[in-house]
Parts: structure tokens; C-alpha cells; sequence
């Protein structure tokens, strides 16, 4: 009877555990969030092809978000294209929540640049 009651503890208190256990770790915090995705495609005989994200947060910065898509095509058969995405993102916010300090922001990038080179056209009879 008392394996029996013990067994029945023990499975009463792993059922309700994962209701505690975040309770007892400290919660995790983020400062603020920037993105940008970005697709450059070219079809040339030469590519120039870039991508440069500025970001500034303010001291403390805590709950923005920005999100910044684009695409870029360039057709030329006959000679080079040049493709240049700028990305500016600017962050303010209110103080961090959590006490703890320093919360990094969190910054993603995912920026493709796809050339296919075009076959040089043939020569004509001239």
C-alpha cells in the first residue's frame, strides 16, 4: 500500500513540474529587433552587386522592431549591371524590462546576391 501511495506521489509531482519549473528560471529578454531580407539578381556579363545595413539603438532600447524586404533585377545582356541596397534602421524604445543589463539587440541579415552571366552574343558579319 505505501509503494503504492509513493508511486502515486511521485507521478503526481512529475505531472505538475513543468508548471513550476519555469517559474524558478529567470526569463529571457531581448533588446530591440532589426531584420532585413534581400534578393539582388543580375543577369550580365559583369556584377557589382552589395548591401550595407546601418543600424543605431538608443540606450536601453527595448520592444521596436523593424523589418526591411527588397529586390532588386538588372537585364543586361551587353555589358555589366551594378545593384546597391542600403538598409537604414533606427531603433528607440522604452527601458528594459528585467533588470538585467546589458541585453544585446537581436540583428538578422539575409542578403542574396545571384548572378547568372549571359553568353556573349555572337559575332555578326560585318
Amino acid at each position: 500500500m505505501k509503494s503504492k501511495l509513493l508511486s502515486l506521489g511521485l507521478f503526481s509531482l512529475t505531472a505538475v513540474s513543468p508548471f513550476f519549473i519555469p517559474s524558478l528560471t529567470p526569463s529571457a529578454s531581448a533588446g530591440c529587433v532589426g531584420v532585413t531580407a534581400g534578393t539582388q539578381i543580375a543577369i550580365s556579363r559583369e556584377a557589382r552587386q552589395s548591401t550595407r545595413v546601418n543600424r543605431q539603438s538608443s540606450p536601453g532600447c527595448s520592444g521596436s522592431t523593424s523589418v526591411s524586404t527588397g529586390k532588386q533585377v538588372c537585364i543586361n545582356n551587353d555589358g555589366a549591371c551594378e545593384q546597391r541596397r542600403t538598409v537604414n534602421q533606427n531603433f528607440e524604445g522604452g527601458n528594459r524590462r528585467g533588470g538585467y543589463d546589458p541585453v544585446k539587440d537581436i540583428n538578422v541579415d539575409v542578403n542574396v546576391p545571384v548572378h547568372v552571366k549571359s553568353p556573349r552574343a555572337p559575332f555578326s558579319n560585318r
